[in-house]
This record gives C-alpha cells, structure tokens and sequence, in this order.
C-alpha cells in the first residue's frame, strides 16, 4: 500500500514523458494496424483484384457489365466506409495524443489561479 501511494507521483510525472515517446509509438503501430485489419475486413483490395471476373460464371456481355457495375458500386461503397472511418480513427488519435497536454495546460493554469 506504501509502495503504491509513493509510486504515485513519479507516475504522474513520468506519465507525460511516457505519453510522448514510447506511448505515442505504441499507439502509433496500434493506429496502423486497425486500418490495416480494417482494410482487410471490408476486403476492398480482394474486390478490386476480381473487377473483371465475371459474377456466377456468366460470360456473355450482359453479365460482365452487370458485374462489372455491381463490383464497381462495391468497390466504391467500402472504400468510401474505409475512408470515413480513417478520417474518424485519425480524429480519435489525434484527440488521444492531444489530450494530456491540453488537460495539463488547465491543471497548470488553474494551479496559477489558485496561488494568486
């Protein structure tokens, strides 16, 4: 129990140092690695390989632009998703990495309110 409550402020304030070094690699590799599941979750990279493939073995002109579209629609449809969950993902990081640099600014400036 000791131990821990005089950990306490080393942690505080090794935690900035943490954050922004070691941590925000960390967090960095983790951040690469979603999209990269993410891609392959929605597949795009598989749809785009079989753009030209025809859909149920249907080989006359027909059914290769009816395919083609409907690939083609798809296509676009999850890499729109993957965009917008990039752009949402990239938000959250930067709020991530953000946050405890703002959140120490108002501690800072509340502390300077508090001795004056």
């Amino acid at each position: 129990m000791t131990s821990a409550i005089l950990a306490l402020p080393r942690d505080l304030l090794y935690f900035p140092i943490w954050w922004y070094t070691r941590g925000f690699v960390r967090f960095a590799k983790a951040f690469g690695n979603s999209l990269r599941y993410k891609w392959l979750e929605l597949g795009v990279g598989v749809w785009i390989k079989n753009l030209f493939v025809p859909m149920f073995g249907v080989h006359d002109i027909s059914g290769r632009l009816i395919s083609f579209f409907m690939r083609l629609v798809n296509i676009i449809g999850r890499f729109l998703y993957f965009l917008l969950f990039a752009v949402f993902f990239f938000l959250w990081f930067l709020i991530k990495l953000l946050a405890p640099a703002f959140f120490g600014v108002l501690l800072f400036i509340q502390i300077g309110n508090f001795l004056t």
